[in-house]
């Protein structure tokens, strides 16, 4: 076997240990979830309030008959606060089969595959919106925080998405 020869199946191993990901800005700040999670992106709607919710929870909406939470991720992360503005989208997530989710981001920069040698650990800190990073992954000098939306969530969060989701799956 050639150099070249051995050289092809590490290329093609190396490709399949790489996963992509939905980047998207938070401010100046670049983040990512994996892609397998985002059923869609949609333009950014005004959520219908939900009474006596946390105030990240900016309320519900109905896409295509299906009535999804949407939680604000600049404020559930306890980020700046700022207007939203012609780019800001929501990233409609699909967390497991009973929870279906819409963050509210900034803006959507692109889709990115990340190999695993390009993803450090995430860094250990006092801080606990840090607890929400699962990696931290480094390409052309720029670093983008890899999040696990799941884990930003709490129980009582995943429970009032559950029965956010299962009233209107009665009413239906």
């Amino acid at each position: 076997m050639s150099q070249e020869e051995n050289k092809k199946p590490a290329k093609a191993r190396q490709a399949d240990t790489s996963e992509r990901y939905l980047a998207f800005l938070l401010g100046k700040e670049q983040y990512a979830i994996p892609l397998l999670q985002v059923k869609e992106v949609i333009e950014m709607s005004e959520p219908t309030p939900i009474p006596q919710s946390p105030s990240y929870f900016k309320g519900i909406i109905n896409l295509r008959g299906q009535v999804i939470s949407v939680l604000d991720l600049r404020s559930k992360l306890q980020l700046t606060k700022i207007e939203n503005g012609p780019k800001t989208a929501i990233i409609i997530l699909d967390l497991e089969p009973s929870l279906c989710l819409g963050v509210i981001v900034d803006r959507i920069n692109s889709v990115l595959a990340f190999h695993s040698e390009d993803v450090s650990p995430a860094p250990d800190t006092l801080s606990s919106k840090d607890q929400y990073l699962t990696g931290v992954a480094r390409r052309d000098n720029r670093m983008t925080l890899i999040l696990d939306i799941r884990a930003s969530l709490s129980i009582q969060d995943i429970t009032a998405v559950k029965n956010n989701n299962q009233k209107q799956q009665a009413a239906a």
